[in-house]
């Protein structure tokens, strides 16, 4: 196990509903079997952990006894989530299908439940990633949830939830902490401090009241890099300096470009892997392109967000079968009225992304238009290639 694995999933494994909530222990289990998925596997695996960096990880005490594995184990195996579905339907599954002690081998054998395959194996779009690094050092199931939903909604600086989706999310009981202010004594408060002492982000509430009675929560939510903490028994090993591997070196290429912000390894990932998607062999340049053009518009309050919202739109393009670059793209300021505009309005829009519970009119009908340009221009290029 390395410090740097990263954890990646579907956000709808993320926004799950937990109705039988992991333990802090078992969060780290599963945490850092997804942390050994590779991006390019295309079935699970049976995930090896061996039995002293198991007891390492969950803090277990002296040598573990064999009953008290068994234990873990079995309770690990009885836990389950809900997904919600698109379609408005659900999925629920179990995390582990088999575990195994392979006592000669001090070592124990998981596998995911073959339902989560969607939500963890070769990840292209809507997923979350952040280093297993920061939720090993966490105490709190809740903590570690709420690490998880911050990461998810990072980009956009700020998540709002009602005080009943909150508690769906942390795997509260209904009936449990009828009082927003056990609530907030007992979970949110706490689950914060944790939060903001021990992981990559930094995050403060605020509570909107309907009358007297707080209803609602917004969470502002910061990338705080220099806060994050290595694992302590890895850092003992990593006596020597490992070399940046290509992806690493094109974050710190890009970072040196973009003026008041950074990527985090992480995130930067996630845009990579979009953009590659998308221009193949040009992602490095288009990326370079946008950011370019994030540092002279001003305007921009949200730059990664704003960001990560535009290279998810080209992707919406991309499958629709048509291509668009971000080189003609320059600043609202620097426009003159006759210039042609080889970039959609809503593309080049300086609003804040956001995500919408029910979707935009005119974004729908000015895409709709767009695409069926794009549909029309093929067709043509077809009949003139087939006249000629």
């Amino acid at each position: 196990m390395q410090e740097n694995y990263l954890v990646s999933q579907r956000n709808d494994l993320i926004e799950a509903r937990h109705t039988n909530p992991l333990s802090v222990r078992e969060q780290k289990i599963i945490l850092t079997m997804v942390s050994m998925i590779e991006p390019t596997d295309g079935d699970f695996k049976d995930y090896r952990i061996s039995i002293k960096e198991f007891s390492e990880m969950l803090g277990l005490e002296g040598s573990v006894k064999y009953t008290e594995l068994k234990e873990i184990t079995k309770d690990l195996m009885s836990k389950s989530i809900e997904i919600p579905r698109t379609d408005g339907g659900w999925l629920f599954a179990n995390w582990i299908s088999s575990a195994e002690y392979q006592k000669g081998e001090g070592v124990i054998a998981l596998s995911f439940s073959p339902k989560l395959k969607p939500y963890l194996l070769q990840l292209k779009d809507t997923f979350t990633t952040y280093r297993l690094s920061n939720i090993l050092s966490l105490k709190s199931t809740y903590s570690i949830r709420l690490y998880e939903l911050m990461k998810k909604w990072q980009h956009l600086g700020s998540w709002s939830c009602s005080i009943e989706k909150f508690k769906e999310k942390m795997g509260i009981e209904h009936k449990k902490y009828p009082r927003y202010a056990n609530l907030k004594a007992r979970v949110l408060n706490p689950a914060i401090q944790e939060v903001n002492e021990k992981t990559d982000v930094f995050i403060s509430l605020t509570e909107i009241k309907k009358g007297r009675s707080v209803n609602k929560i917004k969470f502002a939510i910061r990338h705080a890099p220099e806060r994050e903490i290595q694992v302590p028994h890895l850092e003992k090993k990593s006596a020597s300096i490992e070399e940046p591997n290509e992806l690493d070196k094109l974050c710190i290429q890009m970072n040196e470009l973009a003026e008041g912000y950074q990527f985090d390894t992480a995130f930067f990932a996630q845009l990579h892997q979009g953009a590659s998607l998308i221009w193949q062999d040009d992602a490095e340049q288009e990326l370079e392109f946008l950011i370019r053009y994030v540092n002279e518009e001003k305007t921009v309050k949200n730059p990664l967000g704003f960001i990560k919202s535009k290279i998810t739109s080209a992707w919406e393009i991309h499958e629709a079968g048509g291509r668009i670059t971000f080189a003609d793209l320059q600043p609202v300021k620097e426009r003159w009225a006759g210039r042609e505009e080889k970039l959609p309005d809503w593309f080049t829009s300086i609003d804040e992304p956001s995500e919408p519970s029910e979707s935009n009119p005119e974004l729908d009908k000015e895409k709709e238009k767009l695409l069926k340009k794009l549909a029309d221009k093929k067709k043509r290029t077809k009949k003139d290639a087939s006249t000629s």
